[in-house]
């Protein structure tokens, strides 16, 4: 999906709402992030104002994956929300601007996706003070004690 925001930059007034489903079944860095009950839901909404255009962003999604400990199935949902000022220029770029090429080209699946790799947690747990899982039986150790503990 590409939107041209050369209209932005130039009139006195621009809004523009975009809503849209981020297909991750498609994507190889997504989808292996974890597994997603049901696309994201992305919603870019996106004014301009003399010149200054901005972005305002909310993403939400379901995902499912593992503990990273006792690789007991882990569920949760996140959500993004964030504000950031599109520029051409990437001498400019920082945390808080969305780069665009020199035609004012945005690519809002290509920013969905890149906001979600950002934003997604490195690994998951069941629980905080999860005990994962014995090495030498591979037993879970939330679950009960192995002899292989009471020999150490």
């Amino acid at each position: 999906m590409r939107i041209n925001l050369k209209d932005a930059f130039i009139l006195d007034r621009y809004e523009k709402e975009v809503d849209f489903r981020l297909p991750v079944a498609e994507d190889e860095e997504l989808s292996s992030l974890a597994s997603f009950p049901e696309e994201p839901l992305v919603q870019f909404k996106i004014r301009g104002k003399y010149g200054l255009v901005l972005c305002d962003t909310v993403i939400d999604f379901k995902y499912e994956s593992f503990c990273c400990r006792c690789l007991t199935p882990v569920s949760g949902a996140l959500h993004i929300e964030n504000q950031r000022r599109f520029i051409t220029d990437p001498l400019k770029e920082d945390e808080d601007t969305i780069l665009i090429d020199p035609n004012f080209n945005f690519f809002p699946d290509e920013e969905a996706k890149n906001q979600i790799i950002m934003e997604f947690p490195d690994r998951f747990l069941c629980a905080e003070d999860c005990k994962g899982l014995c090495p030498i039986c591979g037993c879970n150790r939330n679950e009960g004690v192995c002899e292989c503990e009471e020999d150490s």
